[in-house]
């Protein structure tokens, strides 16, 4: 599993010109699941990992002499959440000038996975979480505020 993080003032997703998910200040999170993590991805302890670092990064400002520091994170911060399902952060372009998506998850099993990590991200944090729409083709607006761009792999940090 793959998430790119960026912290931003705002944020929205529009299908076919109609916006379905927006945030003010908070983090947009691109999430794409590989062939390596397979379909019974939800049931391995990375999963609810992944979901607790993204919640738990301190990648927001602090008060007083923290104001210009990484001190809060989302929920201390009080922002928001918009994660955006993203097969091609698994885009392979070794060969050619073609990316090849041949290590990006199966739809089948990857579209309720990411739906099942919305919901897990949703239950175990107090802030409001919205998400982009699997399989559709999204027009993603953000104001990355920073810039802040972090990325996470589930096999970089929890070997799975």
């Amino acid at each position: 599993m793959r998430i790119l993080v960026q912290r931003v003032t705002e944020a929205s997703v529009s299908v076919d010109g109609r916006q379905v998910a927006a945030i003010g200040p908070g983090i947009t999170a691109l999430v794409g699941f590989g062939q390596e993590d397979g379909p019974d991805f939800h049931s391995r302890p990375a999963f609810r990992g992944m979901a607790q670092k993204l919640a738990g990064l301190r990648i927001f400002p602090g008060q007083g002499e923290l104001a210009n520091k990484f001190h809060t994170s989302l929920e201390e911060f009080g922002g928001q959440l918009l994660l955006v399902p993203q097969f091609t952060l698994y885009a392979d372009c070794r060969k050619g000038r073609r990316p090849s998506f041949t290590d990006a998850g199966n739809p089948v099993w990857a579209e309720p996975m990411f739906e099942h990590f919305v919901k897990i991200v949703d239950e175990s944090c107090s802030v409001s979480v919205s998400s982009g729409i699997f399989g559709a083709d999204m027009a993603v607006r953000l104001c990355n505020w920073g810039p802040v761009t972090i990325w996470l792999d589930s096999l970089s940090l929890f070997g799975s």
